[in-house]
């Protein structure tokens, strides 16, 4: 196993798909409800990022757009009234949430409390297969390499059994959720859009050619299209951004995506500060699929197989050769211009998303959705750190909260260990 830190390295290893493929590991580990877009190699890897590209265009752009902005309205008439810990478990749900009305039209208010699991065998197919979902990313190492029958098995804990009985039922689960977007669309003379439906038909469309997806295809890309979604996003310089939101109409429901989504370059730049400090995927696994020679300023390196190569995004995000002196200082204004508008930052240098042909296709949804939830919240409000444990300082409690991100954890994604850790206020003043 060899680590890349090295910017051009990194470059050419994740632009050179065919010679440094997805690593098995990465494979089992995000494959294992079925192949899909980042579990494939080669030709079969072309075939599921068409796919997969075409079917997450701007139309699911502008519904999570419009998503987002209502389920972040109802966040905060709850959070403004309740102050304490359920700021981050809020935006968790309003992600869940958005993914369930861009990806299948599932339409769900906002609510504050956790999403809750139980084996009930009435409840819909989509609320069901949410919650496998959720349970799935919770504890995606079991789920990835634990078969369901032996999770099921009466001497394992309540939890997992739950686990092994919802992955049971996930292909049923699919097939449900797809014959009934197949009737929907039939009878649906409005044409609804979301992403299971523009799936459906664009594999359909290729089955004449013999290229449709297989159920469990078609499993694997809805759970790594969701988990995605929710895990990458749902993670401040609130008066830089806040300058910028004033200019924006005072009824939040006539922001269209088209007009003021360009306009929220600071949110945007807020957003790229956060992962760049607070990466949620630290480094991109590829294997050496034959023998390589890498050249750069450093020297050249052999590489031959069986071997893995990690291009740490975590350390070229922190590298004072890139970002100056102050790199790991949280500095947002880092990314604006003197012109108002967003840096592109030089090739291989920023890797939330990862890099090269394999970059997530969902990349646009995630800005559109963070951008729209925290301009709803910025601009009706601020938010503070609660007085905690003894600290009332404004600086204290501003220290307190980068350690609680510091000192997060690793699921499928970077995540803050304790949410209800992150006492906040938020104050309306509009």
């Amino acid at each position: 196993m060899n680590a890349w830190s090295d910017v051009d390295l990194g470059n050419v290893i994740l632009q050179r798909r065919n010679d440094f493929e997805q690593a098995p590991i990465v494979g089992k580990i995000l494959g294992f409800l079925g192949p899909n877009v980042f579990a494939t190699n080669g030709d079969e890897w072309k075939r599921h990022r068409r796919m997969f590209a075409a079917s997450l265009d701007e139309r699911i752009s502008r519904i999570a757009w419009s998503e987002s902005r209502e389920q972040a309205q109802s966040m905060l008439n709850y959070l403004s009234d309740h102050p304490g810990g359920d700021t981050l478990t809020g935006l968790r749900n309003l992600a869940i949430n958005v993914i369930g009305q861009a990806g299948y039209t599932k339409t769900t208010p906002w609510s504050p409390a956790p999403l809750r699991d139980s084996a009930d065998r009435e409840e819909h197919a989509r609320t069901a297969y949410f919650k496998a979902l959720a349970l799935a990313t919770d504890m995606f190492l079991v789920a990835a390499f634990i078969p369901p029958k032996l999770l099921k098995l009466s001497f394992m804990q309540a939890r997992l059994r739950l686990l092994g009985q919802r992955l049971e039922r996930v292909p049923q689960y699919i097939a449900d959720i797809s014959e009934e977007e197949r009737q929907t669309a039939r009878d649906d003379s409005a044409g609804r859009s979301n992403f299971l439906r523009f799936f459906l038909q664009n594999s359909d469309t290729d089955a004449t050619s013999g290229f449709a997806f297989t159920p469990e295809e078609l499993s694997g890309n809805l759970y790594v299209f969701t988990v995605a979604g929710y895990e990458t996003t749902g993670q401040h310089r609130g008066e830089w951004i806040r300058d910028e939101l004033r200019e924006l109409p005072i009824d939040s429901s006539t922001w269209s995506y088209d007009d003021v989504f360009p306009k929220c370059q600071r949110t945007l730049g807020l957003m790229f500060e956060i992962l760049r400090l607070f990466t949620p995927v630290l480094h991109s696994t590829r294997a050496v699929s034959g023998p390589q020679q890498l050249v750069s300023e450093k020297g050249t390196h052999f590489l031959a197989p069986p071997m893995n190569v990690m291009v740490s995004a975590a350390a070229i995000h922190l590298d004072k050769t890139i970002w100056g002196e102050d790199a790991t200082d949280f500095r947002p204004s880092r990314w604006i211009d003197d012109t108002g508008k967003v840096r592109s930052p030089p090739k291989g240098t920023f890797l939330p998303w990862s890099g090269g042909p394999r970059i997530c296709p969902g990349m646009k949804m995630s800005q559109v959705e963070f951008v729209s939830t925290m301009a709803t919240l910025f601009r009706f409000a601020r938010c503070e750190p609660i007085p905690v444990d003894g600290i009332t300082q404004p600086e204290e409690l501003r220290r307190r909260l980068v350690w609680l991100s510091e000192n997060a954890i690793t699921k499928s994604t970077m995540q803050v260990k304790d949410h209800k850790a992150v006492q906040l206020r938020w104050v309306r003043d509009v």
